[in-house]
Order: structure tokens, then sequence, then C-alpha cells
């Protein structure tokens, strides 16, 4: 299990401050979708990482520094790659059916756009807590 204060400043950065160390950065969102879900989904894989050992036991005689680096590297590999990879993924593909369908079905593109944040909040909420 990885040290909790390691996962906690790997979510600080990441959350807070938006740092990503090992993926570039895609240009502004994946959606237009509240921010809320990226976050909800950030706490689940700092949760998952939370209880994957980073650590390898045979180093555990070093120093205490080297295994809270590494926990918090490791943490912060796996943030990044679980937001910036599966849930860029997901909250795009939401955002494109959902757009699709409801095209399709006659709304107008105006209605759309205005009412689009508001028609991704609960579908990428629920998809977050998936």
């Amino acid at each position: 299990m990885a040290a909790t204060l390691a996962v906690v400043l790997a979510g600080f950065l990441h959350i807070t401050f938006g740092i990503s160390i090992f993926l570039a950065p895609r240009d502004g969102r994946c959606s237009p979708a509240p921010p809320v879900t990226s976050w909800i989904f950030s706490v689940a894989a700092l949760l998952l990482a939370k209880d994957v050992t980073l650590y390898p036991k045979s180093y555990i005689n070093l120093p205490y520094f080297f295994e809270f680096a590494v926990d918090t590297i490791g943490s912060l590999v796996m943030v990044e790659l679980a937001v910036g990879v599966v849930w860029s993924s997901i909250e795009q593909l939401v955002h494109q059916v959902l757009r699709l369908i409801l095209l399709f079905l006659g709304m107008k593109e105006e209605t759309y756009f205005l009412l689009e944040f508001w028609l991704l909040l609960p579908l990428t909420t629920a998809f977050s807590y998936i």
C-alpha cells in the first residue's frame, strides 16, 4: 500500500494545480462537461493508487524518502493516465453520442449549445461514479 501522504500530495498536485508531468496536456478540456466529474474520477484513481503496492519490499531497508518519492511519482502517473487517457476518452464519447442523438432527434443547434453544459452534467457525473 502506498503512503497516504504521498497519495495526498500527488492528488493535490494533479487536482489543484493541474500539474501533468508524464503526459502532455491537451489543448482545452476534453468536452464542455463540468470539471467536477473529472475530479470525482481523479479521487477514484487516487483511492486505487492508495491500495496498490508501488514500492518493492526488497528495498524497504532504504530511507523513507525513497519510498515516499516512489509512491508520489507512481500515484501521479496513475492519476495522469486514468484522467488523461481513460476519463478523457469516456467524456468525449459521452459528449459525441449525446450530441449525435439529440441533433438526430431534431433539437436545434442553438438550443443544444445553450443547454450542452446542463445536459452533460448528469450523464458524465453518472459515468464518473461507475
